[in-house]
Order: structure tokens, then C-alpha cells, then sequence
């Protein structure tokens, strides 16, 4: 049985201390890892909610799935509907949920867009605490 080896990374923001864990029994599992890593906080700032950024809101959108026909000459069969990315070329999801909602990408016509919102709303005090 191969022997699992730990790699301890740091985030690579000055001054932040959140450290990543990544087991691996093989050299070439870690391969591809980059040289530096950012935790969440840092590599994705817009989406982390905080005292600055109280809000936050996502967009995906209704995506049509085709496979190619049989023969060569046969159109592209519509498969389904996926939920993914604005903008992007294709969804993967065909259930999306959170907290207090689900929505099944087949019970939607072509051309629905999901608007997703996380708000937060803190008590009143007299100053913000950390």
C-alpha cells in the first residue's frame, strides 16, 4: 500500500495565515500544483461576503445540451437544459440549489436566468467588531 504524504501550503498574501493541506501519494499527483497559492479570501475577494462587501450576487444562466446525431447527416438531438456561467459556452448543472431554493434547469424555457443574492445585514451596535 502506498504511503500518503501531506503538503502544507500557505496563502501567499502578506500577512494572511490560512494554510491549505493537500495529500498525495505519488510525485506525480502534485504535478500540476501551481507555485503559489491564495486561499479564498484572496483569490476570489468580490465573492467572500465581509463588512466592506455586504453583498454579493450571481448570474447563471439556462444552457441547451446537444449530441451529435448518428449518422453524419443527422442534426444535433437537444438532450436537456443545464444551468452554468453567464456567457460561457455550456452548463453542467442541471440542479442548482442553496439555502432555501432549488431550481431544476428542465422546468424552465430556454433563455432563464437565475439571479442569486447573498446579503448581509448585520444588528445594530456601535461600532463593527473583529
Amino acid at each position: 500500500m502506498a504511503r500518503r504524504r501531506t503538503i502544507t501550503r500557505t496563502c501567499a498574501t502578506t500577512g494572511c495565515r490560512e494554510t491549505s493541506f493537500v495529500e498525495y501519494t505519488d510525485r506525480r499527483d502534485i504535478a500540476d500544483l501551481p507555485a503559489k497559492w491564495q486561499c479564498y479570501r484572496h483569490s476570489k475577494p468580490n465573492e467572500v461576503l465581509s463588512l466592506d462587501n455586504p453583498e454579493t450576487t450571481a448570474t447563471l444562466a439556462l444552457h441547451p445540451s446537444y449530441v451529435d446525431g448518428y449518422d453524419r447527416n443527422d442534426p444535433p438531438k437537444l438532450i436537456g437544459h443545464f444551468w452554468g456561467p453567464e456567457g460561457a459556452e455550456k452548463g453542467n448543472h442541471g440542479i442548482v440549489q442553496g439555502p432555501g431554493f432549488r431550481a431544476i434547469a428542465a422546468d424552465y424555457p430556454p433563455g432563464t436566468r437565475l439571479i442569486i443574492t447573498a446579503r448581509l445585514e448585520l444588528p445594530a451596535t456601535e461600532g463593527p467588531t473583529r
